[in-house]
């Protein structure tokens, strides 16, 4: 079967390209094939995630024809500000880290509120006009500073804001009611990052409150980031009536995920949107292109999940940052 995806692009999320979650140059190689024979060409990956930059310049990703995303950490990392000279360094030293001279779409990971704006996008803008990035993106910002940024790139003509990366799933759909009016009128795509919730649509509401399976360990930072965000009465039931729809549907629950965000969301092909998937391991992977490849669910499952999404819509995310992260900085 060929993947189909309504029109809409696969990114691989390179986050998980890393050696402290396993990977190895040869590992990383034999992903890399694997997405090139599924016809996936670009990467994301980020300053923030570790040594992921790196390994995918080494296994020499650029030149073997891949689309390479990158971001600046901007907010997610309160010890450096991400200010015009901060916002230069990394960029260089992204690009070299990558082992190219440019990447497609240069994010800022998350805003850096104690930094004035207008001095973060001088830093993005003198980036663009050197020819170091295509596109400029931002992650993680509220909609009204996508209105900000938007607003003072136009009054300085700086470069504008043409993709926006987001949280977005079966049980996180407040974008589309807060955010993506704003995105679709300044002509800005959306890519999906977190289709299957960081895990949460695949797990069964006793492996979180009972035995506190991977991200919800509640001994670790992401185990209380996920417990705070997901680890509520209605999410819980939410996800036990989601469990139920892949029973009926006969898949598992990961891909009910994706088959929703790809087939049944609000994400348009002619707005250019994608859709970020990412796995530490092959054989997820593979799972993970096949069950797309099978295309729409049932009618009766798509609208399941629209009336179980009205009962969690108060208390669902918007994203980890804004949810969680940045209280805990």
């Amino acid at each position: 079967m060929t993947l189909t995806t309504n029109g809409l692009k696969i990114v691989y999320g390179g986050a998980g390209f890393n050696p402290g979650y396993g990977s190895t140059l040869e590992s990383v190689g034999e992903v890399l094939e694997f997405l090139k024979k599924e016809g996936i060409t670009t990467v994301d990956t980020g300053q923030a995630y570790g040594e992921s930059e790196e390994i995918i310049g080494s296994a020499e990703a650029a030149s073997q024809g891949f689309v390479l995303d990158t971001k600046v950490a901007g907010g997610l990392w309160p010890h450096i500000d991400c200010t015009k000279e901060a916002v230069l360094k990394a960029g260089e030293e992204s690009l070299k880290k990558l082992d190219t001279d440019q990447v497609d779409v240069y994010y800022i990971h998350a805003p850096d509120r104690k930094v004035p704006i207008q001095n973060t996008l001088e830093g993005i803008n003198e980036l663009y006009k050197a020819g170091k990035f295509r596109r400029f993106g931002l992650s993680n910002f509220k909609p009204e500073e996508v209105e900000e940024v938007v607003r003072v790139a136009t009054e300085n003509n700086f470069v504008l804001p043409s993709v926006f990366q987001g949280n977005y799933n079966a049980a996180g759909r407040r974008p589309e009611a807060q955010l993506f009016p704003i995105l679709r009128k300044n002509n800005i795509s959306f890519y999906a990052y977190s289709p299957i919730g960081g895990g949460f649509l695949t797990k069964t509401p006793e492996d979180i409150t009972v035995h506190g399976k991977g991200r919800f360990n509640k001994e670790s930072f992401f185990g209380k980031m996920y417990n705070t965000l997901y680890n509520k009465p209605s999410m819980l039931n939410f996800l036990a009536e989601f469990g139920k729809v892949a029973s009926s549907e006969g898949i598992s629950q990961a891909e009910l995920a994706y088959r929703w965000v790809t087939y049944h969301s609000e994400l348009k092909a002619e707005n250019g949107d994608a859709i970020i998937i990412g796995s530490h391991y092959g054989n997820q992977l593979t799972s993970t292109i096949e069950g797309l490849k099978k295309g729409p669910l049932k009618e009766e499952s798509a609208r399941k999940l629209d009336e179980l999404w009205k009962g969690i819509e108060e208390d669902a995310i918007l994203d980890n940052f804004n949810d969680f992260i940045s209280s805990a900085h």
